[in-house]
């Protein structure tokens, strides 16, 4: 009797631990100074500040400009290069010294903006990567503490029905016998449950910068992405179907593919406002948007390349 009620109290005291360890740490908080420093921003947002794009209306902007293709004007348009591009195309035939010159001259302008474009394309591109790698650390950071939780309660499972069952052989009566397998088998069962919410530990990030903010409202002015990066993201001439434009396109992805629908109010909150508590499943998400928009927006250089190669055959 005195084996039995041994038996019986460590598996007890074993699985009572376990349960409660697990009970204390529900829902805690990883804290970090790391978390909260927005060490991804870049230190001077001048580059936002530029002029304005020149037209917003797609198909006058097309009829002002026959003699030019469609792509080259909205690119030359969204890299104010539109009155340059237009002088150069009327000096096209003149093959005198001063207008050679000057081709030169408004060729080089042309390139000077095309070059500004493209620092503001690595800048964005940059933050997001940043952003990206930042929620992908925390998410594997969680990911590490939750898996070797349940490796010990795995293992705590597997110790306490290995008890139970040595027990039940070697206890010969049927009343304490049944009394040690269904406590066993309880306390089995509760440590293998604990193993089912692999997201139990958490981290707090807020976002005083929310790169996705602006891409998921669609909003008209922005104070995280130039002008440039703004309309090349809304035009839609500048998708490969020319009919839906790349932000559109980004949002469709992410409800389908990260998202899985609609989200919740409380989700919409944390991806896109001021951030909250997330788990690890979270984290994970937010860095697949992140990476998704930067990829997108890094694929604008191909659009400035077919641009001064337009700008090449103008000799």
């Amino acid at each position: 009797m005195t084996f039995i009620k041994t038996v019986h109290f460590r598996l007890l005291t074993i699985g009572g631990c376990l349960l409660l360890c697990n009970a204390c740490q529900t829902g805690r908080l990883i804290s970090s100074s790391a978390v909260y420093s927005n060490y991804c921003a870049p230190a001077n947002t001048t580059i936002i500040t530029g002029a304005p794009i020149l037209l917003e209306n797609t198909d006058s902007l097309i009829s002002a400009y026959p003699g030019i293709p469609v792509h080259e004007v909205l690119m030359a348009n969204a890299t104010r290069t539109l009155a340059p591009l237009q002088q150069l195309q009327l000096l096209r035939t003149d093959t005198s010294l001063a207008g050679r010159v000057k081709k030169m001259e408004l060729k080089q302008t042309i390139q000077q903006r095309c070059l500004l474009a493209t620092t503001e394309i690595g800048s964005v591109a940059g933050e997001l990567d940043c952003e990206g790698e930042k929620a992908d650390q925390l998410a594997r950071y969680l990911d590490n503490i939750n898996s070797k939780r349940n490796t010990h309660f795995t293992v705590a499972s597997i110790i306490v029905g290995a008890i139970t069952t040595v027990a039940s052989v070697v206890i010969t009566k049927d009343a304490p016998k049944n009394a040690v397998a269904i406590g066993g088998g309880l306390l089995s069962a509760g440590l293998g449950a604990m193993t089912i919410n692999a997201n139990r530990k958490k981290v707090k990030l807020l976002h005083t910068r929310n790169l996705l903010q602006d891409i998921w409202y669609d909003t008209t002015a922005s104070s995280i992405y130039s002008p440039f990066i703004r309309y090349m993201l809304h035009e839609p001439h500048f998708s490969n179907s020319g009919k839906v434009s790349l932000s559109a396109s980004i949002r469709e992805r992410w409800l389908q593919f990260d998202l899985r629908g609609t989200p919740s109010p409380g989700e919409t909150r944390l991806y896109f406002g001021d951030g909250g508590v997330y788990t690890a499943d979270d984290l994970h998400t937010r860095a697949a948007m992140l990476n998704e928009l930067q990829s997108t927006i890094r694929s604008i250089h191909q659009d400035l390349q077919q641009l001064l190669q337009y700008l090449q055959t103008m000799e």
